[in-house]
């Protein structure tokens, strides 16, 4: 069995899940602490990998291999990007308008729409920190320590998914009651990608990144 499907840990809390739990907190917090936009996500995968190394794991057992990366991913994931951005464009986002009564806080991203510079920055900050960093926090290492803490039960992968997805939401609270909607309801597409690719995180980064893309394009040509 795969090796990141062989999901075990069936045990009473203990001090090792205290630490993971503390550890998960330090690295979700530090973006909102003023650490520097670049420097953030290298504190978050180091201590992700001290912790994993902790529990006697590597990336490649929460589905991370830099030699998975390839055409296929990259065409598929990033294809499943383009159409959820233009689904969020044009159905998700306006109906958060409605339920909500208000429209995404986009300040934080001024510089995507006033300076070429920006938007080019923007497109690189897409791979590096919402598609590599952010698949790597949530999609790989929360849910799968979710998926090795949880009690066993039928619904343990369904509330792994559903965790990973409340908590990366929370994770944007800085964007607004939107911006945190919006990125519930994208967490659970990315959930589903990543249920249907287990074992290669790299087809929900290329989702997650190219989706980022095309907003970040939506904004710097003026339809967002």
């Amino acid at each position: 069995m795969n090796r990141v499907l062989a999901v075990h840990d069936d045990r009473k809390p203990s001090r090792q899940a205290y630490l993971i739990v503390l550890g998960t907190l330090c690295v979700l917090a530090a973006p909102h602490l003023g650490l520097p936009m670049f420097l953030y996500p290298l504190f978050g995968l180091g201590l992700c990998t001290a912790m994993l190394r902790y529990r006697r794991l590597g990336w490649a057992d929460v589905g991370f291999r830099w030699r998975a990366f390839g055409i296929v991913p990259l065409i598929v994931g990033g294809a499943l990007g383009v159409i959820y951005a233009a689904i969020n464009y044009s159905v998700i986002g306006p109906a958060l308008f409605r339920l909500l009564g208000e429209r995404p806080d986009l300040t934080d991203f001024a510089f995507v729409r006033d300076h070429l510079s920006g938007y080019v920055i923007a497109l690189v900050m897409a791979w590096l920190i919402g598609g590599f960093y952010e698949e790597l926090l949530f999609r790989g290492f929360l849910h799968d320590a979710f998926l090795r803490h949880l009690r066993v039960s039928s619904f343990r992968p369904l509330l792994a998914f559903a965790l990973t997805a409340l908590i990366f939401a929370a994770y944007h609270w800085q964007l607004g009651r939107f911006g945190v909607a919006n990125a519930l309801v994208f967490a659970l597409f990315a959930a589903a990608i990543r249920s249907r690719w287990p074992a290669n995180l790299w087809y929900v980064i290329s989702f997650h990144a190219c989706a980022d893309m095309s907003a970040f394009t939506l904004m710097r040509l003026g339809y967002l």
